[in-house]
């Protein structure tokens, strides 16, 4: 039975590196944004993704280049754990799914109400008597 790791450490750890950067870089990045720019519920969501992912990319690293089936129960350990961060991570993807539609059917209610104002607003303005109508005088 191969004991070896799932693939080989001088790639798998290399890339993960690459991979924590350019997350830490993306949370870094979301923390700048001023408020006001994103919705306070999506930078949550977001935000919390992004830590996930942080603790899923070693993990995975982990698991795919140094854990071997020598040991079964921490193999089995792991891979459980980086399942569960996956999972964690695809419910919050979700969970914004929903959040942006939400948020569009907030943003569409919100430029029906305005749009009928301003239809309202237009209609007050004419005179009442400047309307003919399909009604003739005899």
């Amino acid at each position: 039975m191969d004991t070896s790791p799932i693939a080989p450490t001088w790639i798998v750890l290399p890339l993960a590196l690459i991979a924590l950067v350019v997350q830490a870089g993306y949370l870094m990045a979301l923390k700048e944004i001023p408020k006001g720019k994103i919705p306070e519920s999506r930078r949550r969501i977001r935000i919390a993704t992004g830590w996930l992912v942080m603790f899923a990319i070693p993990l995975s690293a982990y698991g795919f280049g140094i854990a071997t089936t020598r040991d079964p129960s921490t193999f089995a350990m792991v891979w459980i754990m980086i399942i569960a961060l996956i999972s964690g991570i695809l419910i919050l993807a979700g969970l914004d799914s929903i959040n942006t539609m939400r948020l569009h059917r907030k943003a569409q209610q919100r430029l029906k109400k305005e749009y009928r104002d301003t239809l309202g607003n237009q209609r007050d303005r004419r005179a009442p008597d400047s309307y003919q109508g399909d009604h003739h005088e005899s």
